[in-house]
């Protein structure tokens, strides 16, 4: 599906102008914020370095979020998000936020194309990124092999041979989703259970193309230009195996952007930004929603109640200035 109607309908801000809010991000978070804001008629910018949506674009079923009891596609529920979002005249950029200049009563936002925006609110809706191995293999066969994102990279795996690394919620529902086109399909996962829900535990360990290999990490991948084989290792009784897939699904957790995390905000020990129950932060017109945010659960209609929570307090906030 193309997301062309933010593109094509938003407005576009020059370099130095000003706003009364930029929210970084256009996943659920930014876009819920997002029209909240243009409800207010506040001057709003927002910046998303890719595709509006976020992650939520990447979920193949989404299942738990209201109004939908058959379910929807998360690219499909995005698509109308930003739908939604562009039906307000909103400043809207594609590019990758560099420094934020919080402190003073105007914040000063830098992209990587060299442009600068101020604004005298700022909500930080960025989002979590993929968390990664951390081997030099990962970086060796980035783009030829290992993904992170089952449903973007689906296509290139038909009726081959792949593995997804993982045992929770998102590692699940990538197999889940693989298995409708690949081959087979190895689970590797440290522990002796999976972590998901119980109808997609139910789904995925029912499933006859699926192969869970418990107590297993992986430790190599082999390939001349691609991934050929991958070496996976029993946690508990040191044995090596060698399997043949064409491409590993990586889904070991998901972690803030330290990018965006150097900013004198208050964080939580696993580097999520703190905030209290109306989404401010320590730094005064500075906010935070979704993903991005100290909290228990996330969910997309957690993320979508963070954003409109933290518009809805910075208008009333900048109200009083």
């Amino acid at each position: 599906m193309e997301h062309t109607l933010v593109e094509s309908q938003q407005l576009r801000p020059n370099n130095g102008d000003s706003f009364d809010l930029i929210i970084i991000g256009a996943g659920p978070a930014g876009m819920s914020a997002a029209i909240c804001a243009g409800r207010a008629r506040l001057k709003t910018l927002v910046i998303e370095k890719a595709l509006p949506g976020g992650q939520a674009t990447t979920a193949y079923h989404i299942t738990n979020y209201l109004g939908f009891p058959d379910g929807i596609l998360g690219d499909s529920l995005t698509f109308e998000m930003e739908k939604h979002m562009a039906s307000f005249s909103i400043y809207y950029t594609c590019e990758s936020v560099e420094d934020i200049a919080l402190m003073g009563e105007d914040k000063l936002v830098t992209t990587d194309m060299g442009q600068s925006y101020k604004s005298r609110a700022v909500i930080i809706a960025g989002g979590l990124e993929p968390k990664k191995i951390g081997a030099e293999f990962e970086k060796k066969f980035l783009g030829r092999g290992i993904s992170y994102y089952a449903q973007g990279d689906v296509s290139f795996y038909k009726d081959k041979d792949v593995a997804v690394i993982g045992g929770g919620n998102c590692a699940c529902y990538a197999a889940d989703y693989l298995a409708e086109s690949v081959n087979q399909l190895y689970l590797i996962h440290r522990s002796d259970s999976l972590k998901a829900v119980s109808n997609l535990k139910e789904k995925v360990m029912s499933n006859p193309k699926i192969h869970i290999i418990w107590h297993s990490e992986l430790v190599d991948i082999f390939g001349l230009d691609k991934v050929e084989k991958m070496k996976v290792r029993h946690v508990l009784n040191d044995q090596h195996t060698w399997l043949d897939v064409k491409g590993v699904f990586v889904y070991v957790g998901r972690m803030p952007n330290s990018n965006l995390l150097h900013l004198n905000l208050n964080l939580d020990e696993s580097g999520y930004i703190i905030t209290d129950e109306y989404m401010r932060t320590n730094i005064k017109g500075v906010y935070a929603a979704g993903d991005i945010r100290s909290k228990q659960i996330r969910q997309i209609a957690t993320a979508v109640s963070d954003g409109m929570i933290a518009a809805i307090n910075a208008e009333r906030d900048l109200s009083r200035t």
